[in-house]
């Protein structure tokens, strides 16, 4: 047994890393000096708190420093005040038994980081940032150039993945990343069903590029109308910094981020000090959600409330008019509903029936979706992305909620001139595209009867399913049909 302890191999390694912390927090402040005392020591004990650390450690000292860098210290500082506890921290080691076998955590150099410019371009990108939610917000004719490269932007925004070629080259039949704000662009995008590429850059009659070329200097023009500030070093990698400063903002550990985004801008080189944290797919989109939210959080939005028994809109818009609540401005409300004829004291009447019954679709921005629940919370309840509590209320994308009003008839104030239009006369055998948001999308048909119920045309089409000539017909209002 003396032996194997004897044998250096198997000698372990002394840990009294720990001990240090209990030391720096029982210094006499009286005996250190106002940048030791007052600066250095809180600034690092606040960190290995924030981080719930136990064990000084390599680890505790790189999170510490990255703390600092966000928070906008100066490169010389950081250096100042990590020089300062390295000093305390070999003081302490000559106190400690066998001091020669305890490892320096120090042991790391910020000299292949350009933190001297960090502070600066950090304020610069959180001015951009702030910028950036603007931007999301314009208002745009959907079928003007303006309004793809501005989707364009929130896309490489809210998927840091994406490159430019990605841009250029995304297909409708593309597989999608499964965040809400994606496939909200995505399908925004689809102006007529025979469209190949999601964002029309004149593909097939340019190279690709010269289309990414064009595409960067758009974006950049894109972003300076928006009030977004980058000067003369526009790139992919500017508006991936927007992405990890909004992840930051809202507490996603730094490790996970360098995971999910490995190339790190040079504005953010620094957070390599910190090893990748294994983040599963459902954690990355989950992540994905979280910064999507963040950016666009006072965004009007639709969501979805389960009303709960016996609960009626009317309850809802009662209670908040009780409560005085401000959101009485802010919000609307969609419930849908039907006429259906049913036999009453044999009489046949007409009532309205709700089209999907207990649920209540409110628009309001994301941010006070919260509020309305802390007023409502026992009438009402809304939907998540997913089963866990914490995670953020689902938003329905606008595009399929437009889809969906299509498909009901009834449509709220904010879409409603947005499916207005002056159709064309169509009548039997001519032929015509479906355009309805469903799988019948860009089939081609023919009228093969126009009736009129209550001032509504309906037209009944012959379709082809197959190559085997099979026949069926299918009604569908004019507002869905386009003359070929």
């Amino acid at each position: 047994m003396q032996a194997e302890k004897d044998t250096p191999e198997q000698e372990p390694i002394i840990d009294r890393k720990a001990g240090f912390i209990e030391y720096v927090e029982n210094l006499d402040s009286d005996e250190l000096s106002e940048m030791l005392g007052s600066r250095a020591i809180p600034s690092m004990i606040h960190s290995i708190r924030r981080h719930g650390i136990s064990d000084f450690s390599d680890t505790a000292v790189r999170l510490w420093t990255v703390d600092m860098l966000l928070e906008g210290m100066k490169g010389s500082t950081v250096k100042r005040y990590t020089g300062a506890i390295h000093t305390l921290y070999k003081e302490w080691v000559k106190t400690v038994e066998d001091s020669d076998k305890v490892n320096d955590p120090f042991n790391f150099s910020l000299a292949e980081f350009d933190i001297e410019s960090s502070s600066k371009k950090l304020k610069e990108i959180e001015d951009n940032l702030a910028a950036a939610e603007r931007l999301t917000k314009l208002s745009l004719k959907q079928d003007s150039q303006a309004y793809v490269y501005n989707k364009a932007f929130q896309y490489l925004l809210f998927d840091p993945f994406a490159s430019l070629k990605d841009i250029v080259n995304m297909k409708f039949s593309d597989d999608h990343i499964k965040c809400l704000h994606i496939e909200d662009i995505v399908l925004s995008m689809r102006n007529a069903p025979q469209a190949k590429y999601v964002f029309p850059l004149q593909q097939g009659k340019r190279r690709e590029p010269a289309i990414i070329k064009d595409l960067l200097i758009v974006l950049h023009s894109t972003a300076q109308r928006a009030g977004l500030k980058f000067g003369d070093s526009f790139s992919r990698d500017s508006i991936t910094s927007l992405w990890i400063a909004a992840a930051l903002r809202e507490g996603i550990p730094y490790g996970e981020i360098h995971e999910m985004i490995a190339n790190l801008p040079e504005a953010y080189s620094f957070l390599t000090l910190i090893d990748p944290v294994e983040v599963s797919d459902s954690k990355k989109i989950e992540n994905l959600n979280i910064v999507a939210y963040s950016i666009t959080n006072k965004n009007p939005g639709w969501f979805v409330l389960r009303m709960r028994n016996g609960v009626t809109p009317e309850k809802i818009k009662v209670r908040l008019k009780d409560k005085e609540s401000p959101l009485q401005q802010q919000i609307q409300y969609y419930y849908p509903t039907r006429s259906i004829k049913k036999l009453e004291k044999k009489k046949m009447i007409t009532v309205e029936a709700p089209v999907l019954p207990g649920l209540l679709f409110v628009r309001l921005p994301y941010d006070q979706v919260s509020p309305l629940i802390s007023v409502i919370g026992d009438l009402a309840w809304c939907y998540r992305a997913t089963a866990n509590t914490s995670s953020p209320y689902s938003v329905i994308p606008q595009a399929e909620m437009r889809i969906f009003q299509r498909s009901v008839g009834k449509f709220t104030d904010d879409i409603e001139m947005d499916i207005i239009s002056e159709l064309p006369a169509l009548d039997v055998g001519d032929e015509v595209m479906i355009e309805n948001g469903t799988h019948l999308d860009g089939q081609v048909a023919t009228i093969r009867k126009v009736r009129s119920v209550d001032g509504t045309l309906t037209f009944t089409l012959r379709l082809s399913d197959t190559a085997y000539i099979k026949w069926k017909d299918v009604d569908l209002p004019a507002s869905h049909l386009k003359k070929v």
